[in-house]
């Protein structure tokens, strides 16, 4: 059965997650031990105990690459074959660029620790928030935020008709959440990250990471991947480095990645990570197929039997 692998980003992450497969699975021992020795941090203690930098940026961003990276090492290692196509959320794509063999796990550690800390650099001591949008047209949430601007209030993520992710001065997102609702939003949600992410505030993060991944190389991909920038298949180099940096500084066009993903046709789509969000993502954008998660340790179970050889 043709499948796509979704790996998520920020904001799925959550204390205690994967610990059945930490027991169950060496590869999980063997790629965090080699991410705490290239970060000097105890990363397994922060997903597996109630610590709150779980969601601060610095760390989420590697301990999800390093989820996902080792849930794909299960799956090579058991013999599964590659998908038609994979694509990331936000954090997400380098995991998928990591699976697709473009990078090493060294420089993917190398590159996530870059994007992370001129992430935070950039947003400073700047009071900011990031909140989900839903049941209202990205077009209407559009013209809110440009009659309403002050200082800084834009929206980033483009994931589904009904779901739009916004990012600004934490005081001038709470100012406007009734007027979002007077305008027909079903619901409003916060989102768990420390940085607000694809906004322009991250112009310098964007500007540094390009020149940062000189000294980062990319080889050719075993399997396509569907980028956040233009929705569209890099294939060069110098491509892919030119999207991932302009990506953290340009909102996510996932509703366009995910009619993107339409035209491959597959029977099922399989999240490589913690949760179900992008499966639920992809739902709300039509596409058809069967979904599941390898957060579940029973389906993952599943999934490699049936796939594997």
């Amino acid at each position: 059965m043709s499948f796509s692998l979704l790996f998520p980003g920020q904001g799925s992450q959550y204390n205690g997650m994967f610990k059945e497969h930490f027991s169950e699975f060496i590869e999980f021992k063997e790629a965090i031990e080699i991410g705490e020795d290239f970060y000097k941090e105890n990363l397994k203690e922060i997903i597996l105990n109630n610590d709150e930098r779980v969601s601060d940026t610095f760390y989420t961003q590697p301990i999800l690459l390093i989820i996902s990276y080792a849930c794909f090492k299960v799956w090579k290692n058991r013999g599964c074959p590659d998908p038609k196509v994979a694509l990331g959320h936000s954090l997400g794509e380098v995991s998928a660029y990591l699976c697709s063999g473009a990078l090493s796990y060294e420089d993917a550690l190398k590159l996530i620790r870059f994007r992370a800390s001129f992430m935070i650099e950039s947003k400073g001591d700047k009071k900011t928030k990031m909140s989900a949008v839903l049941g209202l047209d990205s077009d209407e949430i559009e013209k809110i935020l440009g009659d309403k601007k002050k200082n800084f209030l834009e929206a980033v993520n483009f994931n589904s008709p009904t779901q739009t992710v916004i990012a600004g001065n934490a005081d001038e997102i709470e100012s406007i959440k009734a007027m979002l609702t007077e305008k027909g939003a079903k619901r409003i949600i916060d989102l768990s990250v420390s940085v607000p992410s694809h906004s322009s505030m991250m112009n310098m993060a964007s500007t540094k990471l390009k020149l940062a991944m000189d000294d980062i190389s990319f080889k050719g991909q075993n399997f396509s991947v569907i980028n956040n920038l233009d929705a569209k298949v890099s294939i060069t180099e110098s491509e892919v480095k030119d999207k991932l940096s302009k990506q953290i500084s340009n909102p996510v066009q996932w509703v366009d990645s995910m009619k993107r993903l339409k035209k491959y046709s597959n029977k099922r789509h399989i999240e490589f990570g913690p949760g179900k969000v992008l499966s639920g993502l992809a739902k709300q954008n039509r596409v058809e197929g069967e979904f599941n998660s390898v957060d579940n340790l029973e389906m993952f179970m599943k999934l490699l039997e049936e796939y594997g050889s």
